[in-house]
């Protein structure tokens, strides 16, 4: 058995290799690649229990670990370095070093190392992401442009039917240099919206072979691609033990100061997944807008009566996000019989 730190950069790792057999340390410094991982790892005796950071290059070296069977553990790196805070000098060596002792005495910080199912959904759903983000720009240079010359399209929907006859005449009133750019710019966003077009069928079949999902769609404001961008981001219901602990992880909790006999909260936490947080909030908005009644619309109407909207829509997302853990969670519970069975 081996225990193995590894510090990853883009162009080279610090490995950190510990032989309990024989306390023997290893230090490495190889190229990130799969052929010079290979060659290390083969130098030290199976089985490997690997801790790497979480960076950017890490979901490629992760693939290769899980390809050659080794126990792997993603360390959080902003708690490493909370925890490396005390030390004189900060280098590769060093973290790894870190991540070694970490991993050995059992108080490594991890973070959570998604399954490829996971992956795969938040490839999907963080892709839609981009594409919906690349649209608005898209769109809003194109109307730019065309309010530089006092001219205005219509039309709400920049690409629906009216608009695609509409613009391509308005562009040819511009001058010649800014009919160039807005005429690439349409094209573009021509080009974005039948990509987005293709991932939203993506998602919609995807939705459509999952159960949970399914039941999800049939609270009033949550729809296809909010329901799978929150499940893609939650990514395994059973991590959580309770809803509170996804009101926290969604970043739906407020911060609370406490001293003595005096409470109070103060602002949402910064750290949260992100993600999961502007899902969250879209399907909230959804809900406190939607003619339908549910517990999310009746809570947001009545905190906005003491409160404000802001309080309300912190209040309703809450219930949003309880309402997918224990749907999500009774969806298992009800499975689980069927499975043992079979």
């Amino acid at each position: 058995m081996t225990f193995i730190s590894i510090d990853v950069h883009k162009a080279s790792s610090t490995f950190v290799m510990l032989v309990p057999a024989t306390g023997e340390i290893f230090h490495r410094r190889v190229g990130t690649t799969r052929e010079r991982f290979a060659q290390v790892l083969a130098q030290v005796p199976r089985p490997w229990t690997v801790a790497i950071e979480a960076t950017r290059q890490s979901p490629c070296v992760c693939v290769w670990l899980r390809e050659w069977d080794a126990d792997l553990h993603l360390v959080d790196p902003e708690k490493l370095s909370m925890l490396g805070k005390l030390r004189l000098a900060k280098t590769d060596l060093k973290d790894a070093e870190l991540m070694l002792h970490a991993l050995v005495h059992d108080y490594l910080p991890e973070c959570y190392l998604a399954p490829e199912g996971v992956v795969e959904r938040r490839a999907l759903s963080r892709g839609h992401e981009v594409l919906r983000a690349l649209s608005t720009q898209l769109r809003n240079h194109v109307r730019v442009a065309l309010c530089h010359q006092g001219l205005e399209c219509q039309s709400t929907n920049l690409t629906g039917k009216a608009a695609q006859k509409a613009v391509p005449q308005l562009l040819q009133e511009l001058p010649e240099g800014a009919a160039l750019v807005a005429g690439e710019l349409w094209q573009l966003l021509l080009t974005v919206e039948q990509a987005l077009h293709t991932v939203d069928q993506a998602i919609g079949q995807a939705v459509a072979k999952d159960p949970v999902a399914q039941e999800l769609c049939q609270h009033p404001g949550l729809g296809p691609i909010t329901v799978f961008g929150m499940m893609a981001e939650i990514g395994e219901i059973t991590r959580f033990a309770k809803d509170k602990k996804l009101h926290s992880y969604a970043g739906w909790a407020p911060r609370t100061f406490q001293t003595g006999d005096f409470s109070s909260n103060g602002a949402l936490p910064d750290r949260c997944n992100k993600r999961l947080r502007h899902w969250v909030g879209l399907a909230a908005q959804g809900a406190a807008r939607s003619r339908m009644p549910s517990i999310a619309k009746a809570t947001y109407e009545r905190i906005k009566l003491r409160r404000n909207a802001n309080v309300a829509k912190t209040v309703a997302a809450r219930e949003i996000v309880s309402f997918v853990f224990h749907t999500w969670t009774r969806a298992l519970a009800a499975r689980a019989p069927a499975m043992a069975a079979a």
